[in-house]
């Protein structure tokens, strides 16, 4: 297959509307031709990558298809009410076969889907690490991150979307696919949570106006809203007062970092996924640009969330330990103890500064 595939990575170039249509009618000529499908989340799903999931398979579902939705790790409470969330296998073990299409949505790198499931996917011939490619599957990489290098046999990347979800939005609309009202709350779903309530700095007038067009489809924003970000059990709460009490600031650089353990996932009845959404409560600090959320993994390893007020480019330092993401929110995972983390942090925020002659955020992009 003749795969379309953009410039992608640092130096990547938005394309053309006329590009993204072209693309998305070779998607569509596909999908029309497949009867089976595999929809992949990333690993720590957020709303971004649910919701575009949840929508696709309401949307290929209503056109005859077989489909299923998986994900390397739990959804979080806060996502679980989105229609037809309950379809999500939570799973690192694959059934035996490969579908006719396989689907990764807002997966910035093939390796996001997680080891375990990437491996696997592998060995069966698809993706770029397998050595030989299965001629019988299809893999359709749908993102919009500016890290994203184009990985699947069929690419679509546009990086001015705000949000996947606005990506899959223009694609159903092309294509004349009917979207319903759970189909709508999907995508709204993936608007607001990759823009931050509209307040990040990805938000744009396209965003206000496909928002509007959803909430005409019969969402509810209030009732979104409230679910996703004002619906929080008591353990939650103090989840989040613990992690708060481990800030830790580092001036002389210009950021700050805290913590989420095993210990205090255990003291609080809680799980990882119930961290979701802390690092934006981070983020309100005005006195530092960049904050650090450190998250202590199952299996020792720890995963880190930062973000940015404006003034440095996460997704570059975040490339540094082989993450990536977007300016203002990117992520990343280090092989060392959470006792660790905070050195080695240190050490390549000197280097990165160091490297762009400055001695402290702000005015960095670690270019």
């Amino acid at each position: 297959m003749n795969a379309l595939r953009f410039q992608a990575g640092p130096d990547a170039v938005v394309p053309s509307r006329e590009q993204i249509r072209r693309v998305v009618e070779e998607i569509a000529k596909v999908a029309f031709n497949s009867k089976t499908f595999w929809i992949f989340c990333h690993e720590n799903p957020d709303g971004d990558t649910i919701g575009c999931s949840l929508a696709t398979y309401a949307a290929l579902v209503q056109q005859g298809k077989q489909v299923r939705v998986f994900s390397p790790h739990p959804i979080p409470r806060m996502y679980r009410f989105l229609p037809f969330a309950d379809k999500i296998e939570h799973t690192t073990e694959l059934p035996p076969g490969l579908p006719d299409v396989v689907m990764f949505t807002d997966n910035a790198s093939f390796e996001r889907v997680g080891d375990k499931l990437m491996r696997q996917l592998s060995e069966r011939g698809i993706g770029p690490h397998a050595t030989q490619r299965n001629p019988h599957s299809v893999l359709i990489n749908i993102d919009h991150h500016m890290s994203n290098r184009g990985y699947g046999d069929i690419n679509l990347i546009d990086p001015s979307a705000s949000a996947c979800g606005e990506v899959f939005y223009a694609a159903f609309k092309q294509l004349h696919l009917p979207i319903t009202r759970e189909v709508a709350v999907n995508i709204y779903a993936t608007i607001i949570t990759d823009t931050g309530r509209f307040s990040y700095g990805n938000t744009n007038y396209g965003t206000f106006q496909i928002a509007s067009e959803l909430i005409r489809l019969g969402v509810d924003p209030f009732d979104v809203v409230n679910r996703v970000y004002n619906t929080r059990t008591v353990d939650q709460i103090k989840l989040l007062g613990l992690i708060m009490d481990t800030i830790t600031p580092v001036p002389d650089l210009g950021y700050f970092y805290c913590c989420a353990t095993q210990e205090m996932l255990e003291e609080t009845q809680t799980e990882l996924t119930d961290t979701e959404g802390a690092v934006d409560i981070m983020k309100t600090v005005g006195e530092y640009d960049v904050c650090f959320f450190l998250k202590e993994e199952a299996d020792g390893r720890v995963k880190v969330s930062v973000r940015s007020n404006g003034n440095a480019d996460v997704n570059r330092f975040a490339q540094r330990f082989g993450g990536g993401g977007h300016p203002a929110a990117s992520g990343f995972r280090m092989n060392c103890t959470i006792a660790e983390a905070p050195a080695i942090l240190r050490r390549e925020m000197e280097a990165a500064l160091a490297e762009i002659g400055v001695s402290r955020i702000p005015g960095g992009n670690f270019q």
